[in-house]
């Protein structure tokens, strides 16, 4: 089949379809099945992915850029990840104190779906799977759509968007499209889904680890009964959000630091404030950088399937 131009309406129509099959097929699964139904929506999403893919005549290596890691790279992941989720941590927080019963119902119905499962097959569900599904469909099909817009800060905030719109949450919406925007600057920035993916399996993975730790601390518990308001809703101290804040005040350098040694792949040693130059993605010469990686002979075997 001929490979398509892909343009951003078809990321737009994309997302559309995938919203109203989330709606119509995925939610009822997830209220019926709980977490086992989340599983088959990530499987849904997937499969999803793969029939774009198919329709429009692109190979999985093109949609879905997979290579080896690199340290310095996956090292500036990790740091961008952390830096971002402060930032997080910021917003939903200061949410947490001005929306106390909305804040704690999401809270709690989460938690809810994710503890009644074994905890090794809520670590599949929540963490391995949308690091796989949710990528192939953001930072897979939707942001190669969005390769004819030429300004690359305008991409990243349409993909947070996006990643925002599809948690289906007003509350949840900020927290996840900040997230969404950081994974698809790492994605375009690498053309490599390994370290987009890491980062989101990272986020998803680490605090649900935190979680399950401090509940089984008794005195974690006792304080939080403490902070309880009389209807059972936890209320967020302004000085946790102050001590967020100051964290936050050193995120940009997390950020700048992590950018830095995303660069770092290849052999290549940028300066401290390195040149704009031709990039990985602008004026969508993200093509030529795309054609010299897929020559790269360190592809996961897996791909050459295809």
């Amino acid at each position: 089949m001929r490979e398509r131009t892909l343009k951003p309406w078809h990321g737009a129509a994309f997302f559309l379809l995938v919203m109203i099959v989330f709606f119509v097929i995925c939610v009822p699964l997830q209220s019926y099945f709980g977490l086992y139904g989340v599983a088959v929506t990530e499987i849904i999403l997937l499969i999803m992915a793969l029939i774009f893919a198919k329709v429009m005549g692109h190979s999985l290596r093109s949609l879905f850029p997979v290579y080896s890691p690199e340290g310095l790279p996956m090292l500036g992941t990790i740091l961008m990840w952390i830096s971002v989720y402060i930032l997080t941590m910021v917003v939903s927080l200061i949410q947490y104190r001005l929306f106390p019963r909305q804040m704690e119902a999401v809270s709690g119905s989460l938690d809810d779906v994710i503890y009644s499962v074994p905890f090794w097959v809520s670590i599949i569900v929540v963490a391995v799977l949308p690091a796989i599904c949710e990528e192939a469909v953001h930072r897979g099909v939707i942001i190669h759509t969005m390769y004819r817009i030429r300004k690359e800060w305008l991409v990243v905030l349409i993909m947070g968007i996006y990643f925002g719109l599809f948690h289906a949450n007003p509350l949840r919406f900020l927290p996840t499209a900040i997230l969404g925007a950081a994974m698809s600057y790492i994605m375009l920035e690498t053309e490599n889904m390994v370290y987009s993916s890491a980062f989101h399996m990272v986020n998803n993975l680490l605090p649900m680890l935190l979680q399950e730790m401090l509940l089984k601390n008794s005195q974690v518990q006792q304080a939080q009964n403490q902070l309880a308001a009389n209807d059972g809703t936890v209320t967020m101290p302004l000085v946790s959000i102050g001590v967020y804040l100051i964290l936050g005040a050193a995120a940009p350098f997390g950020i700048y630091l992590g950018n830095y040694l995303l660069h770092r792949r290849g052999g290549s040693k940028p300066t401290v404030f390195p040149e704009r130059t031709d990039g990985s993605y602008r004026a969508q010469n993200c093509g030529s950088v795309r054609r010299s990686l897929y020559r790269r002979k360190h592809l996961f075997w897996v791909w050459n399937l295809f």
